[in-house]
């Protein structure tokens, strides 16, 4: 990214804002990136991403996609998939640059038939309507974001009714309002905002960041089905139970990816903030450097930044820092910017062997199998998780029943072995089974293949 890119996405995007918001000519084109998931956050595998008279693409095993030669400006990126017997369909409004990647465009999808709107007006002080502000609606995983019109008005579509939303009005130059909104399906919600004038201030600089990677198992990167990214996911959570309540996320990579790398920071309550700046670098104060900056994260309703970047390399150590760009920020000098979080810092570890035994798909007759795999460089301890059928999302594991008391389901590195002592095995049963090597510090995961045995004793 060029030096000075984070204060020049800012920058554009409130230069800008007014004549794309108007319908300004489109000339030059940029690309979109983004995830599409279901209300529970899981990822949607196959989903046909498109921008109206720009093409189209389908969601690959995260629920990334990528769409290219985009014309600038405001765009409604629309995905659909057939889940079940019901039509699911999304939609959000992202900005597109000239020769760049808006690398934000997450899409939640939910049946048509159970979907609200939330429609209102957004007014100065003095009850003038303020063009090209942005109202966000903060789901799950994601907000829906919808930009005013000049007469102040807005509407966020294609919203899951029945739950209660955070929605927080932000312009520049203003302090943010904030409402909880509950939205119907098949009815429109009024909620208009009333901002007052910003001056002279600075967003908190946001605390506690956090820095967690996962290495993916070769193999299952780039095309797998939708039920072996579930797994997965299903997998993380078990160890991660919080990646379950984060609200938003911000997928940088459209192709799937062999490393993530997941910041998490406190959300707290701050009407100055307009969003987040965030950097990558390979030492220590990354935002030091203009030119560490890989995103701004333009949601203040955000907590979480999921890198997936393909540049992403097993044993090199990135350094993360995020901060608050506030109302009143000048992108010339800066101003108007927090001060940059702590560091966080991530060592990938290398993806885990393809070695298990049993054989992956074996028929064994013992009741007590010996589990074993290949030791990774870099491990500190070995967690072998067995689960009684395919790993889904909310499935508890037959083994360890707990994973606070997993008793010699986890193991020491150098051993990379253990005999399962969980629950009989049944007859003529399939069990799947699956080893997440940890660093030292717990931070860094490399999870397995996914095996499985037949117990025929």
């Amino acid at each position: 990214m060029q030096v000075g890119a984070l204060w020049r996405l800012a920058a554009v995007g409130v230069a800008i804002l007014w004549l794309t918001a108007c319908g300004g000519k489109e000339v030059n084109r940029g690309s979109i990136a983004g995830t599409v998931t279901d209300i529970n956050g899981d990822p949607v595998v196959g989903a046909r991403v498109w921008v109206e008279g720009a093409g189209e693409t389908l969601t690959n095993i995260n629920g990334t996609f990528l769409l290219t030669d985009v014309p600038e400006g405001f765009k409604n990126v629309r995905a659909s998939a057939r889940i079940g017997n019901q039509d699911w369909t999304g939609i959000a409004l992202v900005q597109v640059f000239e020769n760049d990647i808006t690398r934000n465009a997450n899409i939640l999808l939910c049946p048509t038939n159970l979907q609200g709107s939330i429609e209102g007006f957004v007014l100065d002080p003095y009850g003038r309507p303020i063009e090209g502000a942005r109202v966000f609606a903060g789901g799950p995983l994601s907000s829906a974001m919808a930009v005013t019109d000049k007469n102040g008005y807005y509407r966020i579509v294609g919203l899951r009714g029945g739950y209660d939303y955070p929605v927080v009005a932000s312009s520049p130059g203003f302090l943010n309002d904030k409402k909880t909104v509950t939205v119907v399906a098949g009815q429109i919600t009024a909620a208009s905002f009333a901002l007052g004038v910003a001056s002279g201030v600075v967003p908190a600089t946001p605390a506690n960041l956090e820095a967690v990677v996962w290495t993916q198992p070769r193999g299952v990167t780039r095309s797998s089905s939708p039920e072996m990214t579930n797994a997965l996911e299903a997998i993380k959570r078990l160890i991660d139970p919080k990646r379950a309540q984060r609200r938003a996320i911000s997928r940088v990579t459209p192709a799937g990816s062999l490393i993530e790398i997941d910041l998490t920071w406190d959300y707290v309550e701050d009407s100055r903030r307009l969003g987040y700046g965030i950097y990558r670098g390979r030492s220590a104060n990354p935002a030091s450097v203009p030119d560490n900056a890989i995103a701004f994260l333009r949601d203040p309703l955000a907590d979480l930044f999921a890198d997936l970047d393909l540049e992403l390399t097993p044993g090199v150590t990135y350094y993360y820092q995020v901060n608050a760009v506030g109302a009143n920020f000048d992108p010339d000098t800066g101003a108007g910017a927090s001060d940059p979080s702590n560091n966080a810092s991530a060592t990938p570890l290398e993806p885990m062997s393809t070695f298990s035994s049993p054989a992956h798909g074996a028929t064994i007759s013992t009741a007590s199998p010996t589990l074993r795999w290949d030791r990774l460089n870099g491990a500190s301890t070995y967690q072998v998780i067995l689960f009684e059928g395919f790993p889904e999302i909310n499935r508890d594991p037959l083994w360890p029943a707990d994973l606070n008391n997993p008793g010699n389901s986890r193991v020491s590195h150098p051993n990379n072995s253990t005999v399962y002592t969980g629950p009989s095995l049944q007859p003529g049963q399939t069990y799947y089974w699956v080893v997440v090597a940890f660093s030292a510090d717990g931070r860094a995961r490399s999870i397995s293949p996914l095996w499985k045995f037949t117990y025929r004793p």
